[in-house]
């Protein structure tokens, strides 16, 4: 009784709930029961320790909330960034291995509406993790946030352009999946998301005097940085917020190539 217990529950398509919705209820079901996903909440719960400590034993100095605060942010955005990653990169191919996709496929669904359910699942599970781990890093210095100096207005437009990042990087993971294997998936999308502009600017500064030289700062130029949109250290910073031309800007730099990934990963998968 137990293991049936933990059997998703299949999706019905007679339910007047849109298929994606159903699509995505699925996943859901499987993240909660993927139990490596606790770990992100242990080392979220090790830093909320040493903050709590830090409180207790009394260091409020600015420079020593600012710094935590950094710790805290940082980490709610990697750890929710690295749950989008697995789970965007491992849906379809661990579906396919377990032949648990197929019989979804033969159901009057479209497979663009299964891409849509697995994306909308994978965003809202790191969003919730990235509200949640952000939510209990304030509230540990509710009565210093935000720190004088810092602005609370860039601290929104920074969390509005991480949860951008965090569907770019969901989009991108679920695309290249349909075409390379689970750990390469992780390898190149997590390079790309965590050390993108760096590895970008070796490649081109490498190729610069190559006949192909240009052509390849061209293809690169394509492939968007995901450092533009990841911007709360700016805040713990104490930078002042975006302009509204700047912050537009940046919204549509990464959700024009989200939704062209995705359109890309829905007309991939028409094809398998």
């Amino acid at each position: 009784m137990g293991t049936q217990a933990l059997q998703p529950r299949p999706v019905d398509i007679g339910d007047e709930t849109p298929a994606p919705a159903l699509v995505a209820r699925v996943v859901w079901l499987e993240i909660r029961r993927k139990e490596e996903y606790l770990a992100l909440f242990i080392l979220m719960g090790l830093y909320l320790m040493i903050a709590i400590g830090a409180r207790l034993v009394g260091d409020g100095r600015d420079e020593s909330v600012a710094l935590m605060l950094n710790m805290g942010l940082f980490l709610s955005s990697s750890l929710a960034a690295v749950l989008t990653l697995l789970t965007a990169s491992r849906l379809i191919p661990s579906e396919v291995e377990n032949r648990t996709l197929y019989p979804l496929l033969a159901k009057p669904v479209h497979r663009r509406e299964v891409i849509l359910g697995k994306f909308l699942a994978t965003l809202t599970a790191g969003v919730s993790a990235f509200a949640l781990f952000t939510l209990m890093t304030t509230l540990t210095w509710v009565q210093k946030f935000p720190v004088a100096g810092q602005d609370l207005f860039m601290f929104i437009q920074a969390a509005i352009l991480q949860v951008i990042a965090l569907g770019l990087l969901a989009s991108v993971a679920l695309l290249l999946s349909l075409v390379l294997p689970k750990a390469v998936t992780i390898l190149t999308v997590g390079m790309l998301y965590f050390a993108g502009e760096p590895i970008l600017n070796v490649l081109r500064s490498v190729t610069r005097d190559w006949t192909v030289g240009p052509a390849v700062d061209n293809v690169l130029s394509l492939i968007p940085s995901f450092s533009n949109l990841t911007l709360l250290q700016r805040f713990t910073d104490g930078a002042p917020a975006l302009g509204f031309g700047e912050f537009l800007g940046l919204c549509l730099y990464g959700l024009i190539p989200m939704l062209v990934f995705l359109g890309l990963a829905s007309h991939l998968f028409e094809r398998k």
